[in-house]
């Protein structure tokens, strides 16, 4: 097994009701504002959780959201993608200079490291393919440097991005705009089967190896899901921590 790279950090949310969900989401959005700008991929079982997070997302000052569902057309499906893609590449290029930057203090003399190589890679095929999203053509060779990078991350305004979709719609997605990378994955109802669980992981956060950045995801578990909570623990095999209270620290938290 390969223990380089990005380990896949999870995190659980308890949420009293079912009900509720959709009240500790916005809290949670809220409480991003003060990390922002970052990217949010949040998942959904249903078509009604879909359209109640996207409603209820979009009415947050500082939240923009795309959405994703089995009823789009291929074209839709992808256009949407390239959208969030293209507005999301300053804020994803001020992360990764950020993470790259944190990497470079803590880890001094690795550049011959070929695993690092392969992120750095994995990072900049990520921001041409985000940069020719924006322009809407074909990936450019230009390599951008942690200098302009910050530059133009400097020039965007400071929002949370979030991409909700439903599994089905997670399936729909050309595998050349995959793994999405967003800062982190909100498995907004838990996965029932391994099968989904995997490709939410997969599609979203990327594998271990190849992922440019840190690999967060967040569990919302209602009251009465142990059992589905205890499952995903189960498919990820690993225990699943509770969020901080300041949960602003998972992003500020080093990987182990």
């Amino acid at each position: 097994m390969d223990n380089k790279g990005h380990p896949l950090r999870q995190y659980y949310v308890a949420v009293s009701s079912a009900e509720n969900k959709l009240a500790t989401l916005l809290d949670l959005l809220r409480a991003f504002e003060v990390s922002a700008p970052i990217t949010v991929v949040a998942c959904c079982g249903s078509r009604d959780s879909l359209d109640a997070v996207a409603a209820a997302v979009v009415a947050v000052p500082h939240c923009r959201v795309w959405v994703l569902h089995a009823d789009l057309s291929e074209g839709e499906v992808e256009a949407a993608v390239q959208d969030y893609l293209a507005a999301t590449a300053p804020l994803v290029s001020q992360e990764e200079v950020a993470e790259q930057q944190q990497q470079e203090q803590q880890q001094p003399g690795q550049e011959d490291d070929p695993h690092r190589q392969q992120q750095d890679e994995a990072a900049a095929r990520r921001q041409r393919r985000r940069r020719a999203a924006a322009a809407g053509g074909e990936e450019e060779d230009e390599e951008v440097t942690p200098a302009e990078a910050l530059r133009r991350a400097a020039a965007a305004k400071r929002f949370v991005a979030v991409l909700a979709t439903t599994d089905s719609g997670l399936r729909a997605l050309p595998k050349e705009l995959l793994p999405l990378a967003p800062s982190l994955l909100v498995s907004y109802d838990l996965p029932t089967r391994k099968e989904t669980y995997l490709r939410r992981l997969s599609s979203v956060l990327g594998s271990r190896s190849s992922a440019g950045g840190k690999r967060i995801a967040v569990n919302f578990a209602a009251a009465g899901q142990l059992d589905d909570f205890r499952q995903v623990e189960q498919f990820s095999e690993k225990p699943i921590e509770q969020m901080p209270v300041h949960v602003s620290d998972i992003f500020a938290r080093d990987a182990a």
